[in-house]
């Protein structure tokens, strides 16, 4: 060999050494040397949670002042016990907010918040890896999630969904191990965890139970009490909810409905709609089809090596099958919860990655260089928009914030929601920044919601006295003015269309984008 050619031919082994071929499995508590680089990883993804303050996640704002309510509902400043109830008891997903306000106490909420989605981004890469690793897959594959990460459901603000997505990962790989190879430890583990992916979402939890049964020795009878022990806690809270609770017992319910309306008979419905298609360009698009040529790429490079899978991985096969099937097959809606079958396109994505395969030597560097760079164009693409977002149409919302005093009563009527930027409507619930930096009460809220941790008390609702009517905050042009003079102090717009009569409000503070109303004194 001349000296020229020892670098190029050295690269492809010292690059599968740093990222950690599927052949490398050190013995239970080794160091694993790629860990460092996947950790990298997992903090280079989760700088879309944190480039932006105003980030255009659609419920981020909800989210943002639930928690703020959950974490200091005693505190007179905010004024929240004269009109809320806090019941964290009845709903299914309130891991998000306890870890929350546990963090907030040192972090403030704000942060506390950004905690948890970078817990979400870098969580579900070291999350997967862990799965990868338990199947006996090379690791690398987990570089095709990267690009996924930032989807719909995520853009939407579903949280704490999203946060269910690395604990479930978690959990399939502990049930990976444990029905391998049985241990109390494990067994203890797996039970935290399912217990813990109960709490953060439903959907998730459902999922992994999937995944789980089809990973079940149901050909080994002796088996079966050990195999399904540690499961048995979170399946005996899943049946509290279904049949304890109203928003279980509604869910349950509307399973026997039929689904006028499905991906299967809807012709504008589209799998990359639900999942990828998050901005306005065609960049997440573009990215989506690179990812798909070099995952064909990898599978066929591949083809002719020896695969060392652990034959677990058949029954695996059925979690993103179920997941496409759940899609093409169920409704948007499911009792209370909207966009149902719509959560399932993005998990039928990132739960079929561990059924690729990596080619080893110069092939998996051709296949690992493309990933990488892929991975990278994607956060860069994120980022991009995010500044953009921010800077271009955010506007002067802090500003609108500051003109309000604190503890008052706000309805938010959003008549600019959408966004040249990204898809759906990212200011919608921008009134909600209120309740996060000076307590009170805003609408629209999910208060009015049974499957929400924080309640009106009775006889503390807004005019007209219950939950408002459906899609309130979708048409501000239908609310009435006698229903804004009852009962709130301020209202904040964003674009034309608010015309109150004279004696009823007046303009506090205009600026480019935003608008504060206040209530005129004989108009209440």
């Amino acid at each position: 060999m001349h000296a020229s050619e020892a670098p190029s031919a050295a690269l492809p082994s010292v690059l599968d050494r740093l990222l950690g071929p599927k052949d490398s499995h050190p013995a239970r508590g080794g160091f694993r040397p790629s860990t460092a680089v996947y950790l990298l990883v997992a903090v280079l993804v989760t700088a879309p949670a944190w480039i932006v303050r105003h980030p255009p996640i659609q419920d981020l704002p909800f989210h943002l002042a639930t928690l703020r309510v959950i974490h200091d509902y005693r505190d007179a400043a905010y004024g929240f016990q004269k009109d809320f109830e806090v019941d964290l008891f009845h709903t299914e997903y309130v891991l998000y907010y306890l870890v929350g306000s546990v963090l907030a106490y040192v972090l403030g909420v704000f942060k506390a918040n950004v905690v948890l989605v970078c817990a979400y981004l870098g969580g579900t890469v070291l999350a997967l890896r862990e799965l990868l690793i338990a199947l006996r897959k090379d690791e690398r594959l987990v570089l095709f999630v990267v690009p996924l990460l930032v989807n719909v459901m995520f853009v939407m603000g579903l949280l704490p969904y999203m946060i269910g997505v690395p604990i479930m990962l978690s959990a399939l790989a502990l049930s990976v191990r444990y029905l391998e190879a049985p241990t109390r430890e494990r067994a203890m583990w797996l039970a935290v965890a399912s217990v813990a992916l109960f709490y953060a979402h439903i959907l998730p939890f459902a999922v992994f139970g999937i995944g789980f049964a089809a990973m079940f020795p149901w050909s080994k009878p002796r088996e079966w009490v050990r195999a399904a022990a540690p499961v048995v806690p979170s399946v005996l809270l899943s049946l509290w909810w279904v049949f304890g609770s109203e928003a279980g017992t509604k869910a349950l319910g509307a399973l026997g409905s039929q689904h006028a309306m499905t991906p299967l008979t809807n012709p504008n419905a589209s799998f990359l709609q639900w999942s990828i298609d998050v901005w306005n360009d065609a960049t997440d698009e573009q990215i989506f089809f690179g990812l798909a040529i070099v995952a064909l790429l990898s599978v066929g490079l591949a083809q002719g090596e020896r695969d060392r899978t652990r034959s677990v991985a058949r029954g695996y096969v059925v979690v993103p099958i179920a997941c496409f099937v759940l899609y093409l097959t169920m409704g948007e809606q499911l009792g209370i919860v909207w966009l149902f079958s719509q959560r399932f396109p993005i998990l039928a994505l990132m739960t079929a990655i561990p059924l690729l395969r990596m080619p080893k030597g110069a092939r998996g560097m051709v296949v690992t260089t493309a990933i990488v760079a892929l991975g990278i164009v994607s956060i860069v693409n994120t980022c991009q928009h995010f500044i953009r977002f921010e800077r271009e149409e955010v506007g002067d919302i802090d500003d609108a914030l500051a003109a309000m005093e604190p503890r008052k009563h706000v309805a938010g009527l959003i008549y600019d929601r959408g966004s040249s930027i990204v898809h759906y409507a990212p200011f919608l619930h921008f009134v909600s920044y209120y309740q996060l930096e000076k307590g009170g009460v805003v609408e629209f809220s999910y208060a009015s919601f049974p499957h929400w941790p924080v309640r009106f008390k009775p006889g503390r609702f807004p005019p007209p006295g219950g939950p408002l009517r459906l899609r309130w905050e979708w048409t501000p042009e239908q609310v009435s003015i006698e229903e804004l003079t009852q009962y709130y102090d301020y209202v904040l717009t964003r674009g034309p269309g608010f015309r109150p009569p004279p004696g009823t409000f007046h303009v506090k503070f205009r600026g480019d984008r935003w608008t504060v109303w206040e209530r005129d004194r004989q108009g209440g």
